[in-house]
């Protein structure tokens, strides 16, 4: 794709061109949600920032350059509803301890170590946040390279810190609200992505945790696209579920995420299932709901708080260098929808009695 011009960014937003040129910059007099539209913007346009556009104007002392590499295929860009809020939360946090940010983003397919290491070296990173999956070989060579934070990606690899949701805690609570329900019989249901995704395997893991703490059986079978050979696009992966709803006794699916929910929804509507009164299902994530679709029942994600985590991680791996790894989590917020209905094998309406339990949003350490 060819490179956008900040012309075509301020003219695509209606801003003025000192205002995109500023908001790339990182400039304080910008505010922090003008900053993330900007930087989404380019980014789903291609825009590539020059390095002396990052290096101007900062003063004679060196000032702290983080990379911020946001991998996310072409195709779900304008879908996304995730990037813009963690780079808000990234903005607010780095305009307050004054750091230069060098957004960028690579295609999963095409990013290569190599080139990382080149801007990281032209630009002059001292550290990088990391958004979205990538190789786990790409993640190690940066990660050797720099301080290294990576968003919601657990690598586990040395010295690399993750900042997340608590998945877990997540997860079994919208079991429970299954179970609560009724439901005895829950699927987990996922896609199969470019590269190896170590979110949807640890929402799996705690579907699988949660189920046996409320006592229930796990079973293989009703899990779709769970194993690295499973190929089954999203079409395909619905079929199957419909199969599972019709005939297999299955009630309720689990989605690893809300994208996944919503599709399988439109998707289970042309096998003839309504959700939720043929089956229910939960989601992941908390975006907002596509036109026609009712609200899943979800876990809203704080993403301008991973943003702001992620800043302070990264500072203070760049304070201490030799500090053990940590793998900082936030809890997220039960979002009750419309998804849910008790179990009835007549499938007639009924009322969940779901109520919207708000967490609070802090951090606990693990």
């Amino acid at each position: 794709m060819p490179s956008a011009s900040q012309h075509e960014i301020a003219k695509l937003l209606n801003l003025s061109q000192p205002t995109v040129s500023r908001s790339l910059a990182n400039h304080p007099a910008i505010n922090a949600d003008t900053k993330a539209l900007v930087w989404e913007t380019a980014v789903r346009l291609g825009y590539q920032q020059k390095v002396n556009q990052l290096r101007k104007g900062k003063g004679a002392s060196k000032p702290i350059v983080i990379g911020i590499v946001i991998s996310i295929p072409q195709q779900y860009q304008s879908k996304s509803e995730t990037f813009q809020p963690v780079l808000r939360g990234i903005s607010e946090k780095s305009t307050s301890e004054n750091l230069i940010l060098d957004v960028c983003h690579y295609e999963p397919s095409d990013m290569k170590g190599k080139t990382l290491l080149r801007r990281i070296k032209q630009v002059g990173w001292q550290g990088a946040i990391l958004f979205h999956p990538m190789s786990r070989e790409v993640v190690e060579m940066i990660g050797r390279a720099i301080a290294c934070v990576t968003i919601i990606e657990n690598y586990k690899s040395d010295h690399i810190d993750c900042v997340d949701v608590d998945q877990s805690e997540g997860i079994l609570t919208m079991v429970r609200h299954l179970v609560a329900a009724g439901h005895k019989r829950i699927g987990f249901y996922s896609w199969i992505y470019q590269l190896e995704t170590p979110w949807v395997q640890h929402r799996l893991g705690s579907f699988v945790e949660a189920l046996y703490r409320c006592g229930l059986k796990f079973r293989e079978e009703d899990c779709i696209n769970i194993h690295l050979t499973d190929m089954l696009k999203p079409e395909e992966a619905a079929a199957v579920a419909a199969e599972k709803i019709k005939h297999g006794d299955v009630t309720a699916f689990c989605c690893a995420a809300d994208h996944q929910a919503y599709s399988l929804m439109a998707d289970l509507a042309r096998h003839g299932l309504k959700v939720p009164q043929d089956c229910s299902i939960t989601g992941f994530d908390g975006i907002v709901p596509p036109s026609n679709h009712p609200p899943v029942t979800t876990i809203r994600v704080p993403y301008d708080e991973l943003g702001r985590s992620s800043v302070n991680q990264l500072l203070r791996r760049l304070e201490q260098p030799a500090a053990p790894r940590r793998h900082l989590l936030v809890d997220g917020e039960f979002i009750a929808g419309a998804s849910i209905l008790p179990h009835s094998k007549s499938g007639e309406n009924g009322e969940s009695g779901e109520k919207t339990a708000k967490r609070p949003t802090g951090a606990k350490r693990r």
